[in-house]
């Protein structure tokens, strides 16, 4: 074969038809390397993850490269999952992917009753009085349809009469640590008062939050009175109960339920099915009424095959490059993802992606794709058939309990469109996605397609071309897979050398499966073949660059704490320029797509990416549907109309909105406004010249490219964009192993609140990721499906032209460029760090801030602004922050600033603040006191010296009440004081030494001590002595004990004349002991970094229980030990500071320096690095 040049696949891909006229320079630099593989598998299709578990089986090493957040998106994005009647699963692994889901009862037939309890109900999940909402038929969520009982509760029923029934529900919500039912027994009674025990419920399943567990037994009996005895769970604190329901006869349909979560169902439990069929035997008969699978059947099924054939395979990533070998073949991919950039290098490469991408990048070639009229389908879950498009229903219904907890049927419409497309580039397909989408979207749906489907019309010139009609997957020659001039690859997907009739035969699920596992057959037997690679690199490609600057971009491996990284060389090349705006929005998410409409309604030529397949964010494919706290006025107030409008929820009464409506609502306002928007893009990097951000580099399913951009709004939510462009960020690092939790949810069609809470997750770091979503998908793997969206409430945040504090927000402090005002309690998901919070935890009044425009600008950086979660501000002034209803805002003032800054022809510093918050004013976003503001700060010695002499008043008082108001700054002490440390602490020594009362005494001594002063370490060595532990306190800051807070001020102090009370607090510690106790000690000893404390920290950690939590592998990861890791984590560290006992620490922290959750880990190398550097 004639020797071709990596150049010349190159100039190939440059001049295709889907090429773009402008391109840029990127200077060489050096990729890092996270796999060298025998086989590397492009795609995370069903036929791609059954290449890789054969050529796995076969002893080759696999990496697989999924670009969506799960695999399976041949048949999920574009919900493809409909077997034809024909088509048998003939393999344990087909029938597993498409086993018909559980047969499960509908509570159709329920009996009415009447019930009393034997418990108060508490808290604000009061019932009724009379009871009556466990009886109430609705149970779709924890927030206002469950009633609370703190103890274990026996609940009585009346039936009003004997009454015959046959099976009986409990539905109870769980979160981890907090509510949960441990079991349900059941008696029965004909007159009240002699009972006899019917059944045993033991609760075997795992959910969070959101939907309720049915906790159910069949029991076929005729009673008047049924008692059920339900139990708490050990280590909660309550109980939320959401129903109970008593069938009278039991409806048997063969049904997808997705509340239940069937498959997790223990042997208590029976499935209900016709004839009692026996589901693990093969099946031999096709069905017309076949029911499809869940779509979190399919995930979970094919990340449990990879799991079990060692393929290691990350999702989230695109393939961006091909690199070549010193002859110039096929040498593995570059990659890209939120770490960034890394190579993997492998033998054979197999192109799994619907338009085979990674053949496009390595320079086969295709045919021309036709311009003009295109076939697509695209398929919507709910709603009607529209009139005037070609239409079919699909054979079996997709079914939801979200209309006041009863059960809905929904239809599945298949929708063939013709839409015009001008090439085959990605711009056009991403045209074509909206006007599918004006076209076919319903007020009743309740899912629909990420994708549209096309069977392509532009297949690739393989080595060998099928001129007859499909021969079947055993017969086909593989060759047609091959491209003509490429060795050492395969393309496994629609535009493989075949005529189209067949290419619709290949594509059907399994026969695709077949061809999967026959050419990973085929790639394991070629790796054989090939000697190890040598001279692996990215080729040199050079051109005229349209536009000065260079990308940035992140260049840190896999994780970032990843350690001198083997790398590959990547040369100077050219990247594309795929689109000019004049502002560019990264992330279509809560801020960001308000963002993108505000700035397209000021005349900005505006583009929105996306990386999922629908807009809002965490309000939407995020599943929380529901305002929580957060100012509702302005451009929010607007939204909340505009989807109303739609058909919501009534968002005044239930808080809550139809999620699907309020993605449409978004998508039409942008496309109302002139916006393009992109889904399926990921902003991974920015193009940046002398400190001015000048464009977003984004990688798309073809390839990376540049998006030029007059300004660049950064709302990924964890600033990537900052970041690569070279903004500092705070995160976790060794100060602290403080971290908001996390959540990723389970979903089902038609929800809009699923709220949870389980985990800590960083999705800057690409194991973590992988981690989260395959801990997820085992943990519901009986529901409907899983979200997309990591709900993570804490990411990087970025270093701005000011930090916003705590302290801020406590005083009211007012600014001259505030842009957005926000209001919240203080909703942390974890325990806290910043002194003022330490000192007098906020608890449940609401604060409104007064964010500074400042907080949006990355020191350094110009041409880019940031919102949302990666906003410049203090970790413990997020919670008062990061409402949605407050972000909504924030994206729309950052939207309107941008467009100003481009009409204008500014720097994003430049611009007209007071015209900006005239405009906002005028919308309502702020109040008309902000354009007189000035700097509230410093505040005068004469406030300061009231505020030491209030300050214990203050402190003695009860917590705030929900609902109370803030009172003016100069009557909130603590953080006055805190704010001017070099006023207030002359006064603080002066007025501990005079006083008088030792209560207050001891409030100086302790203010004095979290401010680094020892002047009343006495007071705090005599209080801490003579108090005892006690059972308050928690993972979350708001529930230090009094005890915790002492010794954390004693060791700031600094004064080691403490460490003995402190050691004597220790010695009393074990696994059984609150958290925060551990916490305590742990902070005030490594602060004071006494040696002497080293042997008793180390002995603490010995004890059972105390250690043995990393999670270094997958296994390991499935175990709920959040609250256990972070104690042997913290305690470890500060073993390690003290000087380490025997190594202890060190060992310790190794191992959490390999947890695969990227927040211990990037803590754990923090520290270790700490004695790295000195």
């Amino acid at each position: 074969m004639k020797k071709i040049t990596a150049q010349f696949f190159l100039l190939v891909c440059l001049l295709s038809p889907s090429a773009y006229p402008k391109i840029v320079m990127e200077s060489a630099r050096q990729i890092p390397i996270a796999y060298d593989v025998d086989v590397v598998v492009v795609g995370g299709s069903s036929a791609g993850v059954a290449a890789a578990v054969e050529a796995a089986r076969l002893g080759a090493s696999v990496f697989l490269a999924a670009p969506r957040p799960y695999l399976g998106e041949d048949l999920c994005a574009p919900y493809r999952l409909w077997l034809e009647p024909d088509e048998v699963p003939s393999t344990p692994f087909t029938r597993e992917l498409f086993r018909e889901p559980p047969l499960v009862p509908i509570g159709g037939n329920c009996i009415p009753f009447t019930y009393t309890a034997d418990q108060p109900s508490e808290g604000v999940h009061k019932d009724t009085e009379p009871s009556s909402m466990l009886a109430d038929g609705e149970w779709s969520e924890p927030v206002q349809q469950s009633v609370q009982y703190n103890r274990d509760v026996n609940i009585l029923v009346d039936l009003g009469g004997e009454k015959a029934f046959e099976m009986v529900h409990v539905l109870a919500f769980h979160s981890p640590s907090n509510y949960e039912v441990d079991q349900v027994t059941i008696f029965l009674s004909d007159d009240g008062e002699q009972w006899r025990e019917a059944a045993v419920i033991r609760n075997d399943k795992r959910s969070y939050s959101g939907a309720a567990v049915d906790l159910f037994t069949p029991m076929k009996a005729n009673s008047r009175y049924l008692k059920f005895f339900i139990k708490k769970k050990a280590n909660v604190e309550r109980m939320l109960l959401g129903e109970i329901l008593i069938e009278s006869t039991i409806k048997r349909e063969r049904i997808h339920v997705q509340n239940t979560y069937a498959p997790q169902f223990g042997a208590d439990h029976v499935r209900f099915s016709e004839g009692d069929t026996d589901d693990s035997q093969p099946e031999t008969t096709p069905s017309s009424d076949r029911l499809t699978p869940m779509p979190m059947q399919v995930k979970y099924t094919l990340d449990q095959a990879l799991l079990k054939a060692g393929v290691q395979f990350h999702y989230g990533c695109y393939a961006t490059d091909i690199l070549r070998d010193g002859n110039g073949k096929p040498a593995g991919i570059v990659m890209v993802n939120r770490s960034g950039r890394q190579a993997v290098k492998a033998k054979v490469i197999i192109d799994a992606m619907p338009r085979a991408e990674a053949a496009r990048l390595a320079g086969v070639e295709f045919q021309p794709y036709p311009v003009g009229n295109q076939t697509f389908k695209r398929i919507v879950i709910g709603g009607e058939i529209l009139e005037g498009l070609s239409a079919r229903t699909m054979p079996t219904t997709i079914r939801s309990n979200m209309e006041n907890s009863k059960f809905m049927e929904h239809p599945a419409i298949e929708y063939t469109l013709d839409i015009p497309m001008n090439d085959g580039s990605f711009a056009s397909f991403a045209r074509a996605e909206q006007i599918a989408r004006d076209q076919t979207w319903h007020p009743g749906q309740v899912d629909d397609s990420e994708e549209l489907f096309q069977m392509p019309p532009d297949p690739m010139k393989g080595k060998k071309s099928l001129t007859t009609s499909w021969p079947g997957a055993n017969a086909v020659d593989l060759d047609v897979f091959r491209p003509a001039t490429q060795e050492r690859f395969y393309v496994l997907n629609g535009c493989a050398d075949l005529p189209r009739d067949a290419a619709e035969k290949l594509l059907r699920p399994l026969t695709f499966i077949e061809i999967g596992q026959r050419i990973g057959q085929a790639a394991a037997e070629e790796a054989r073949s090939v000697s190890a690679l040598e001279g692996v690199h990215l080729p040199e490609s050079r051109a005229q660059s349209a536009v000065s600057g260079d990308t940035r971009e992140l260049l840190i491996g896999t994780r970032p704490i990843v350690k001198n990284p083997a790398t590959i060389k990547a040369a100077e090349r050219s990247l594309p320029v795929i689109g000019e705006y004049d502002v560019v929005v990264a992330g279509g998410g809560t801020g960001g797509a308000p963002a993108g409409i505000a700035a397209a309604r000021q005349g900005a030529k505006t583009l929105v990416l996306e990386y999922l397949h629908g807009l809002g964010g965490v309000g939407t494919l995020g599943l929380i549907g529901i305002y929580y706290h957060g100012f509702r006025e302005g451009f929010t107030a607007e939204i909340d109309k505009g989807v109303d409008a739609i058909g919501g929820l009534d968002y005044q009464q239930k808080r809550g909105w139809n999620i699907e409506h309020k993605m449409e609502w978004y998508r039409r306002e942008l496309r109302k406004a002139g916006a393009d928007i992109w889904f399926g893009v990921l902003g991974c990097g920015a193009f940046v010249e002398d400190g001015c951000v000048k464009g977003v580099i984004v990688a798309t399913p073809e390839g990376r490219g540049v998006v030029l951009a007059k300004v660049a709004i950064d709302s990924t939510g964890s600033s990537d964009i900052a970041i690569a462009a070279g903004a500092d960020y705070m995160f976790t690092d060794a100060e602290h192993a403080a971290l908001q939790g996390t959540g990723l949810p389970p979903h089902q069609p038609g929800a809009y609140y699923t709220n949870t809470d389980y985990t800590y997750s960083d999705e800057s770091d690409l194991i973590d990721t992988w981690r989260s979503f395959v801990v997820a998908r085992e943990l519901f793997k009986g529901a409907y499906d899983l979200g997309q969206l990591v709900d993570t409430r804490e990411r990087r945040r970025i270093v701005g032209d000011y930090v916003q504090t705590p302290i801020d927000i406590f005083t009211q402090r007012t600014f001259p460029d505030t842009i957005n005002l926000s209001s919240s309690n203080f909703d942390t998901h974890g325990f806290t760090v910043h002194p003022v919070v330490m000192l007098k935890p906020p608890d449940h009044r609401d604060f409104p801030a007064y964010t500074p425009y400042r907080c949006m600008l990355p020191k350094g950086l110009d041409g880019i602004l940031v919102i949302g979660l990666g906003i410049s501000a203090h970790r413990d002034a997020m919670p008062f922050l990061r409402m949605q209803p407050d972000i909504q805002n924030q994206g729309y003032a950052m939207g309107v600033a941008a467009a100003m800054a481009v009409k204008e022809n500014q720097r994003t510093r430049d611009i007209d603040i007071k015209q900006l918050q005239r405009h906002l004013v005028e919308i309502g976003n702020l109040p008309e006191s902000v354009l007189t503001d000035e700097d509230s700060f410093p505040v005068s010695k004469e406030q300061i010296a009231e505020a030491v002499r209030n300050v214990p008043i203050d402190l003695k008082g009860k917590q705030a009440i929900s609902g109370e108001r803030l009172p003016p700054p100069e009557f909130d002490p603590i953080a006055l004081i805190l704010a001017q440390p070099q006023d207030s602490l002359p006064l603080l020594s002066e007025a501990y030494q005079v006083v008088e009362n030792q209560e207050d005494k001891l409030i100086y001594a302790q203010i004095l001590g979290m401010m680094g002063s020892a002047d009343g370490s006495d007071t705090l060595i005599d209080a801490i002595q003579s108090h005892e532990w006690d059972d308050q306190g928690s993972l979350y800051g708001r529930r230090q004990s009094p005890l915790d807070d002492l010794i954390i001020a004693l060791g700031r102090t600094r004064d080691r004349r403490g460490v003995p009370a402190i050691l004597e607090k220790l010695e009393r510690l074990d696994a059984k002991s609150e958290f925060s106790h551990h916490r305590a000690v742990a902070i005030a000893l490594e602060t004071l970094a006494d040696p002497t404390a080293a042997r008793p920290l180390a002995e603490l950690l010995a004890k059972p229980g105390m250690t043995g939590y990393a999670a270094t592998d997958i296994e390991a990861a499935r175990r709920p030990t959040r609250t256990q890791s972070l104690r042997e984590l913290i305690l470890a560290r500060a073993l390690y500071r003290c000087g380490d006992y025997e190594g202890r620490g060190e060992e310790i922290l190794k191992q959490y320096e390999k947890d695969l959750h990227g927040h211990q880990s990037r803590h754990a190398h923090a520290i270790l690095s700490e004695r790295q550097r000195e």
